[in-house]
């Protein structure tokens, strides 16, 4: 129970120190970097329920987000031409900008936060013990 409690401990507050970072230095919600990390490494755009299950967020909460980033001209949607049903969440000009700029504090964060206090074999054997867990949890 102990490595569980840390493990949920160390992830909420290493991501609350991130998010106040990018929100500091950049207007930079984390939610919202993952979203336009996602739809970068998914070529700029990515279908909606895509896009959702890249981030781990809910579709409803997908969908939020978007809105509010939509709003901020930093995402925008564009139906699908191929069946006219299904959309696509789009990385604007302005979002991929808002990204290359935040990436450096992001990473560095990561380093400061974790990578720092992690030997290398220690992040190997969490990659091998966490790895394990999520493909028994059908991951």
């Amino acid at each position: 129970m102990e490595a569980w409690r840390l493990m949920l401990e160390a992830h909420q507050r290493l991501t609350t120190q991130m998010d106040l970072q990018l929100r500091k230095h950049h207007g930079l919600r984390l939610d919202w970097y993952d979203v336009l990390y996602q739809l970068t490494s998914g070529g700029g755009r990515m279908r909606m329920h895509e896009l959702a299950e890249a981030t781990l967020f809910s579709r409803t909460d997908c969908t939020r987000i978007v809105d509010r980033m939509e709003s901020a001209g930093l995402v925008q949607r564009e139906r699908a031409a191929e069946d006219g049903r299904g959309v696509y969440a789009v990385i604007t000009p302005e979002g991929s900008a808002l990204l290359r700029k935040a990436a450096r504090t992001h990473l560095d964060d990561i380093q400061r936060l974790f990578g720092d206090h992690v030997t290398s074999d220690e992040a190997s054997a969490m990659v091998t013990a966490l790895a394990r867990t999520l493909t028994a949890a059908g991951g």
